[in-house]
């Protein structure tokens, strides 16, 4: 009987997937990296910075900021993005979470062209429900969905990540995120803890 029992966990080991083994997707880390940017047909660079840690088992706080700009022909224009909020997340397999973000919106846009500068500096909010997924222990996919509601004017947003884990605490990223005319992609590397 005990030799049955060892003989179904070593043939259970041996023929599981690497998404069954994998652990669930890690909420505590930091990231930064660089940023490339679509305003609306012109291209733009700059950095991204963003983290998440966990308050408990299922609730955490979020928190990211984004620049890009570019000069082009004596125009000058800035975006400056911040967002933070509060989120839950909850387990549908092993190596899959759900979770839902409400967060503080913050969006602040310069240009200057010859000497003339005009920017706005505008607030609300955003809410948003996606998936994140461990494949293998080395592999980790996230989709989010989201609408973003500012100064009346709403939009909604398609991010797709996927990361790359060198080991348990550090990884490389890349993410796309389009909402209406601008398109942003990062290459992050980000410390788990």
């Amino acid at each position: 009987m005990k030799t049955n029992k060892i003989a179904i966990l070593l043939f259970t080991a041996a023929v599981a997937s690497p998404a069954v083994l994998a652990e669930s997707p890690n909420f505590n880390y930091v990231s930064a990296g660089y940023l490339n940017g679509d305003i609306d047909g012109d291209d733009a660079d700059g950095w991204t910075l963003d983290g998440s840690t966990l308050l408990g088992e299922n609730f955490f706080l979020s928190g990211q900021y984004q620049t890009v700009g570019n000069s082009d022909d004596g125009l000058d224009v800035d975006l400056n993005w911040l967002s933070a909020g509060v989120g839950y997340r909850t387990a549908i397999s092993a190596s899959t979470d759900f979770y839902g973000l409400l967060t503080y919106e913050n969006v602040e846009a310069e240009a200057s062209y010859r000497g003339n500068s005009a920017s706005e500096d505008e607030n609300g909010y955003g809410l948003s429900i996606g998936v994140r997924s461990m494949l293998s222990d080395s592999i980790e996919l996230d989709g989010r969905l989201g609408y973003i509601d500012i100064e009346d004017e709403s939009e909604t947003s398609i991010t797709l990540g996927a990361r790359y884990y060198m080991n348990k605490n550090f990884s490389i990223g890349a993410n796309y995120t389009t909402i209406d005319e601008l398109d942003l992609v990062s290459l992050t590397a980000r410390y788990s803890f």
